[in-house]
């Protein structure tokens, strides 16, 4: 059983390699199998379509994409947190990895099992945001003004819109301005509630 299982991961692996370097569109089942070691007729056993495939390798990717987010909230605290998170998300943008995830994104238009895959991965990414928000804010001197969840909604389209727009190719600093005002509001917006709470 876990030869099975190496083999299915060796194979996700090689998709999301082959994704990363030619993109939705050039994915074949072929190139995948080549890359895995595998032969075709191995992948369509443990996939059954090119179209679950691609969820799987979507799982996979987005799953490293939010760990990278998650980690650098993790890793510290305050201000600190808030640098290791634009940290990780200027040392994903342009890369390989982050041109696969905006063209499965594009896929997903079309592709109900990548849309189900990113969805699910977009709120296990949002519960986790939302963890991690109200002890942030508490290290800023602040505290949440809204919902977790909520805040951690909007939170997770601005870091998006922050990675496309590094991707897209826009000037750094002024990202890296737009990014330290977004969390400037967030924190202000809490810190009476803050202060209320302490007292």
């Amino acid at each position: 059983m876990k030869g099975a299982v190496g083999k299915r991961d060796s194979i996700i692996d090689a998709a999301c390699a082959v994704l990363m370097e030619h993109g939705v569109a050039d994915l074949t089942v072929a190139d995948v199998a080549a890359r895995a070691r595998v032969s075709a007729a191995l992948v369509y056993y443990h996939f059954g379509t090119k179209q679950l495939l691609l969820a799987a390798a979507a799982e996979r990717l987005a799953t490293r994409r939010s760990a990278s987010r998650s980690d650098a909230l993790a890793s510290t605290e305050g201000l600190a947190a808030l640098d290791a998170l634009w940290s990780a998300l200027a040392s994903g943008a342009g890369s390989d990895a982050e041109r696969a995830w905006a063209d499965l994104t594009l896929l997903a238009r079309q592709d109900p099992a990548v849309r189900g895959t990113l969805d699910a991965a977009r709120g296990s990414e949002q519960r986790a945001l939302g963890a991690h928000l109200p002890r942030l804010l508490a290290g800023l001197g602040s505290a949440l003004a809204v919902p977790a969840d909520e805040a951690a909604a909007v939170v997770l389209h601005f870091l998006d819109g922050i990675a496309l727009a590094l991707a897209g190719g826009a000037e750094g600093a002024e990202l890296r301005a737009a990014y330290d005002a977004f969390w400037l509001v967030l924190v202000t917006a809490g810190q009476g509630r803050a202060r209320r709470a302490g007292t």
